[in-house]
């Protein structure tokens, strides 16, 4: 499995390349150019991308990744220092990536993923500041992705027909519903998250719409 990097600052490129080398995975050097990190992922296709918070204005940037490399897991990695303000949760909420965590957790994070577990950072725990009319725990960790997902089920489609309407591969589609379950704490087996949403349909369509 290999990772591409986005970052400006020389001492977290060299804490992004150790935690990626203890993870085992296939890596390089970190770019410093969004124009360039775009081009390699698309002609790259690798299993994580990872972006660090110098770039998190640019909305575009992940926009088009996700429709570059939609297989690819875009992880937003922060600083411990940063301060998590309502205005930042805001604009997280906002960005199409998969996972978030702090370059401490960074390594962690790499290993579980890499296991094809989700990874949930510490940092969600505070979200709960931001998150005060929050519909459902964990309803504000979704990423936009995940959302026109769930939308498409609780609308009563199948999961090539959400694919074909997102112009995903089912196996993307089937990811997101995993992630889906695992950040609304839904469990049960199989049919869960669809016997979830048949219960919540009402309530869903509504927090969904357009």
């Amino acid at each position: 499995m290999s990772l591409i990097a986005l970052c400006s600052r020389r001492l977290l490129t060299l804490q992004i390349s150790a935690a990626s080398d203890a993870a085992a995975l296939l890596w390089r050097t970190p770019q410093t150019n969004a124009i360039v990190f775009r081009q390699r992922v698309s002609t790259e296709q690798p299993r994580f991308a990872l972006i660090t918070q110098d770039y998190l204005q640019d909305a575009p940037l992940f926009t088009d990744l996700r429709a570059g490399s939609p297989e690819t897991l875009l992880i937003v990695c922060l600083e411990t220092s940063s301060v998590m303000t309502k205005p930042l949760w805001k604009l997280l909420d906002n960005l199409e990536f998969d996972v978030l965590c702090t370059v401490p957790e960074l390594t962690d994070c790499l290993v579980t993923l890499k296991a094809g577990r989700f990874f949930q950072s510490a940092l969600l725990q505070t979200a709960a500041t931001y998150s005060i009319n929050e519909p459902f725990p964990g309803w504000h960790s979704l990423s936009p992705a995940e959302r026109r997902v769930l939308r498409g089920v609780s609308s009563g489609q199948t999961g090539p027909q959400i694919a074909d309407t997102e112009c995903l591969s089912q196996k993307t589609v089937n990811n997101h519903k995993l992630n889906i379950s695992q950040k609304l704490g839904i469990s049960g087996g199989p049919g869960s998250l669809t016997r979830w949403v048949m219960a919540h349909r009402e309530t869903l369509l509504l927090l969904l719409a357009d």
